[in-house]
């Protein structure tokens, strides 16, 4: 059987992995095993998503979402991974590259997968991939070469499986849709489903189309019809099944969530009201100081771009109106003088003495003298003035645009820095609110009793209803699978009278045999495997959880339901024996050991948290004859699972060939957080 090795891990600008760090997983004699060390927050996770993501592509970015749902503290965002310094510095690039070797007794062969991927502000990251082999053929850049030559070494499906979080995944679905595929792809059954598939699609097209005769026709076209049925009535139960699998992992989620308000109803805390309100009290003058600056600036916005927008025009418009004004101003003063021209006269001229008095000649030549004097003070206009009013009505108000006008560019500075003020005081705005959100949310434990006894009935509620949808999706899976197994016994009828037919027929009841016989051998052999499975992880469970003298072992059935075996004759479901976190990550890693041992590859094994729930005689047999039975395994551990100081460490010492330990530096979720590597575990070396 073929073993498959990770040589080395490198990881560029990965979350707090700033620059490039390469890590040497290369073993040696029988130290098979690389210790990875650790505090909490240090990094291990990200490395085994850096590793994770190496081997498997961009599509590695849904299994994790899928794998780390939990919560939003501790879900994974691969957008948001680029390292914070680097992205300050302007570098937007990430490097995970990975070298696997496959080794048997044909030789070694190796190939080298690097991933690169580039950031961007607004949109999703840009993947590009690449691929050497060992032979010096080149670089492979065609993503299906890629993904194929993946497979040959270590398979998306294995990597699955065997790189894992080991606190995650006590309670892994066994039932799930991909699990089950996964598990069939591992012990080698999905070939058998295949060639079923292949023989299906051969009995409904191919042979009916090649061999169109009349005798046996109709036999085949009910055939063909009723494979049909099969088929639609298959791809029902599968829905049905991922459905009632989807109900059961949202009705676990809402158990959990009991617990936790169960727990949360024990004990409350408390918060310094006076800090929560100084803390209001800012909030909200940094609110009202946001509205007013958005308000000034929306009326800088409102004048400001028009003008700017004007242009050359602007002075133009300027210089318009106020010639404009000097219209109005002589309009005007012609208005008030003109009307007054004959009282001028009449108070000049007539009512004269007579001594002064003119002759009625002189009279009408001064007369008109004066009305053309007094007309000349306006015609013709003097010069520079506009050739009609129409713009404004008032020159009050066209000095006002003409101010506005002037000081255009004052506005649009006036712009820039109320924009750098709304920026500043929002940034200030939001940092409040953070510490506002947290405050109250401790504040609120004084009246958080009565809120947690509400969420306690509605999940208790909200549980009692999923589990009433369990049973009804139960029970339709039952009918449909009773339905399933009629269409089938119709089936094999149809394919017993087709044996009769002509040699199309014949062909349809050949290949309809070879279906069935593979059926037959896939279920046989899914049964033999899985009893071999049930076997491995039942022996390794009661060995390493001490519980001899209550059981005998495990089996699990054909959906992978896991049933204990008393000593007393009985068997007990899995849930219903109500076994501990700890007894939970052990059943998971027994059955990884048994997939390892039964699997046609045998991969590495990546685990992180390896020790997290389990006491310390459980340390030692899980590490012992799970962890460190292989040719490879790297385990990513804190102190306190793995003590460097402690008789554990110096046991299992011979059989480490590597260690490293990741040392965070500087303060978390800031520019300056990052990890440095160094050749040691915890300042012991091996």
């Amino acid at each position: 059987m073929p073993e498959v090795y990770i040589d080395s891990l490198t990881v560029r600008n990965f979350g707090p992995y700033y620059g490039e760090h390469t890590f040497n997983f290369a073993t040696h004699d029988d130290r098979c095993g690389i210790l990875l060390g650790g505090k909490n927050g240090a990094g291990k996770t990200h490395l085994l998503r850096a590793l994770y993501l190496a081997v498997v592509g961009e599509t590695g970015v849904h299994d994790l979402k899928k794998v780390e749902p939990a919560s939003e503290a501790t879900r994974f965002v691969f957008d948001k991974s680029l390292n914070r310094r680097a992205e300050a510095e302007g570098d937007f690039n990430t490097l995970l590259e990975v070298t696997i070797s496959q080794r048997d007794d044909k030789g070694t062969r190796k190939i080298t997968l690097a991933r690169e991927i580039r950031h961007r502000p607004n949109s999703a990251p840009v993947w590009r991939s690449y691929a050497e082999r060992s032979d010096g053929s080149g670089r492979i850049e065609d993503d299906k070469h890629i993904e194929a030559l993946r497979d040959a070494f270590l398979p998306r499906h294995l990597a699955r499986f065997f790189f894992f979080d080991a606190e995650r995944g006590q309670n892994f679905s066994l039932g799930q849709r991909e699990i089950v595929e996964g598990i069939s792809r591992l012990l080698g059954l999905w070939s058998y489903s295949e060639l079923e598939d292949d023989l299906r699609h051969l009995i409904q097209n191919k042979i009916p189309r090649v061999f169109n005769a009349s005798e046996g026709h109709e036999a085949a076209r009910r055939l063909a019809e009723l494979n049909g049925h099969i088929v639609t009535a298959e791809q029902q139960l599968v829905n049905l099944r991922g459905e009632l699998s989807s109900v059961d992992v949202e009705f676990r989620e809402a158990q959990n969530e009991l617990a936790e308000v169960e727990e949360q109803l024990k004990s409350l805390g408390a918060v310094d009201p006076a800090q929560l309100q100084r803390v209001q009290d800012e909030r909200g003058r940094l609110a009202e100081t946001k509205g007013r600056l958005e308000a000034e600036l929306t009326a800088a916005w409102e004048t400001a771009m028009p003008l700017a927008l004007l242009g050359q025009y602007r002075k133009e418009l300027h210089d318009y109106l106020q010639r404009e004004e000097k219209r109005r101003e002589w309009e005007n003063s012609r208005a008030a003088v003109e009307p007054k021209i004959p009282q001028v006269k009449r108070d000049v001229f007539e009512n004269a003495p007579a001594e002064f008095r003119l002759a009625d000649d002189a009279f009408a030549f001064y007369t008109d003298r004066l009305e053309w004097a007094l007309h000349r003070l306006f015609h013709p206009p003097p010069e520079g003035m506009a050739d009609s009013v129409f713009v404004t009505d008032r020159n009050d108000r066209s000095a006002q645009i003409r101010d506005s006008l002037a000081n255009g560019t004052t506005s649009l500075r006036r712009v820039a820095e109320l924009c750098s003020q709304v920026e500043s005081v929002d940034a200030n705005l939001r940092k409040l609110d953070t510490q506002w959100k947290q405050l109250q949310q401790d504040a609120a434990a004084k009246e958080l009793g009565m809120q947690l006894h509400a969420d306690r009935a509605r999940l208790t509620e909200q549980c009692a209803n999923l589990e009433r949808r369990k049973s009804d999706l139960r029970l339709q899976v039952q009918s449909l699978e009773t339905r399933l197994a009629e269409l089938k016994r119709e089936e094999s009828n149809l394919t017993a009278a087709a044996k009769k037919a002509r040699q199309g027929q014949t062909l349809i009841s050949l290949a309809a045999r070879y279906r069935e016989a593979a059926t037959e051998i896939r279920a046989r052999a899914a049964d033999e495997l899985r009893h071999q499975i049930s076997e491995h992880v039942g022996d390794l469970w009661v060995r390493i959880t001490e519980r001899q003298r209550e059981f005998l072992g495990m089996e699990f059935d054909a959906n992978w339901n896991c049933f204990l075996l008393r000593r007393d004759g009985r068997n007990a479901t899995w849930e219903e024996t109500n076994t501990s976190a700890g007894q939970r990550q052990v059943r998971m890693l027994a059955f990884y050991e048994a997939l390892r041992r039964l699997a046609k590859l045998a991969p590495p094994l990546v685990v992180d948290t390896p020790l997290g729930r389990l006491d310390r005689e459980v340390k030692d047999s899980v590490l012992d004859q799970l962890y460190l039975t292989g040719h490879q395994t790297i385990i990513l551990t804190t102190n306190s699972e793995i003590d460097p100081e402690g008789p554990l460490f110096e046991e299992i010492g011979e059989r480490i060939a590597r260690v490293y330990t990741l040392n965070p530096r500087g303060r978390e979720n800031s520019i300056n957080y990052e990890v440095e590597v160094t050749r040691d575990y915890f300042g012991k070396t091996i």
